[in-house]
């Protein structure tokens, strides 16, 4: 995914989607998912864009982190 409406949709939630550092990460960050979508499947792409989502926003709340052991804490499964 990689098309005007993508950077449409970003500038539309006030993002400079011209700039290039934006459109190097966003791209990165899709070729990622990418890369799990063609060795595992739709299911585990979707489920590694939701771990993508929520760590950037964890990092977003907590800017000043540099040990994501917390998050990766938080997101482990519960054992029953």
């Amino acid at each position: 995914m990689d098309g005007p409406d993508l950077w449409d949709a970003l500038r539309a939630e006030g993002v400079d989607a011209d700039d290039v550092q934006i459109r190097t990460v966003v791209r990165v960050a899709f070729a990622g998912i990418q890369a799990v979508r063609a060795e595992s499947g739709e299911a585990a792409a979707r489920r590694a864009a939701q771990a993508v989502q929520a760590a950037l926003a964890y990092q977003l709340r907590r800017p000043d982190t540099e040990d994501m052991s917390s998050f990766e804490d938080d997101m482990r499964p519960e054992a029953d």
